[in-house]
């Protein structure tokens, strides 16, 4: 039986020991580097986008705010991939180009069991910033969410809706957008009104009650409003619309006074606004 040589094994865990603590040392000094590198990132891309938003040119600062949140969003990917490859080589699996070039393959193997969504989601985000479909600070419909941008991201986007709330879709599921931030928005009022009623006496009280609402409104109107005859035969109404051009998002308070007003004029003049019901006529 061979003698256990107990200085040779104390040696060994001495020296093991020794780079271990060394190795954990350099792993929490490149987190402390991707660390200071994050901040330094995420207060140049903030100070950038306060600036920005004090330019006169609007277009040129929503451009300058979407450009500055994806890059942030990029930057921060792009970190914590390469911080990941020099703590992977400073523990002994293979040189920092070696790690990239594995880092590739096992992506593509990860693509291949199921992560086709992630990158899909990236090339949409990239097609949204490049096409400018919309940009930060942006009131948007998308999917069927509404509300203002309040970040694009690599993945993402984010939307914060009139509740609010913080909606996040990803970039490779929006199907539709709708960018309401144009230089106006159509209020649209649809009213049924009885069969019984004379209908040009009924477009003509429609058309005071918006012409009214426009002479006293003009800060959020744009041109006079547009009052429909007939837009469609109902089981129980006949259809009638305003149409008024509000300026940027006012469309939803003008409908809603529109509507307001209406009610009052049609209660006063005696006409009824119809409601689904059902006459049942029996034979003797």
């Amino acid at each position: 039986m061979s003698k256990i040589d107990w200085k040779e094994i104390y040696e060994r865990l001495k020296i093991d020991s020794t780079t271990l603590i060394v190795n954990l040392i350099l792993i929490a000094l490149v987190f402390l580097i991707a660390r200071i590198v994050l901040v330094v990132l995420s207060s140049f891309t903030s100070k950038v986008i306060r600036r920005a938003e004090k330019l006169d040119d609007q277009t040129r600062s929503k451009n300058l705010v979407t450009s500055m949140t994806l890059f942030r969003s990029v930057g921060r990917y792009l970190i914590y991939f390469l911080a990941l490859c020099v703590i992977i080589n400073q523990l002994g699996f293979g040189s920092a180009l070696s790690n990239i070039v594995t880092a590739a393959g096992v992506g593509a193997l990860v693509i291949s069991l199921g992560a086709q969504s992630i990158i899909k989601d990236m090339l949409a985000g990239a097609f949204i910033m490049f096409e400018k479909q919309y940009g930060v600070g942006d009131y948007v419909k998308i999917n069927g969410y509404e509300g203002r941008v309040i970040s694009l991201a690599v993945r993402c986007t984010y939307l914060l809706n009139w509740k609010g709330q913080k909606v996040i879709i990803p970039n490779g599921q929006i199907t539709t957008v709708e960018n309401l931030s144009g230089d106006f928005n159509m209020a649209v009022v649809e009213v049924g009104t009885p069969y019984e009623e004379d209908s040009e006496r009924v477009q003509g009280i429609l058309k005071d009650v918006a012409d009214k609402y426009y002479e006293t409104h003009q800060d959020i109107c744009y041109d006079k409003p547009f009052v429909a005859a007939i837009t469609s035969f109902a089981d129980s109404s006949v259809g009638m619309a305003i149409y008024q051009k509000a300026k940027q998002r006012n469309h939803y308070q003008i409908e809603r006074d529109l509507r307001m007003e209406i009610k009052k004029r049609f209660d006063k003049e005696g006409i009824s606004i119809p409601y689904s019901q059902v006459v049942i006529h029996q034979d003797k």
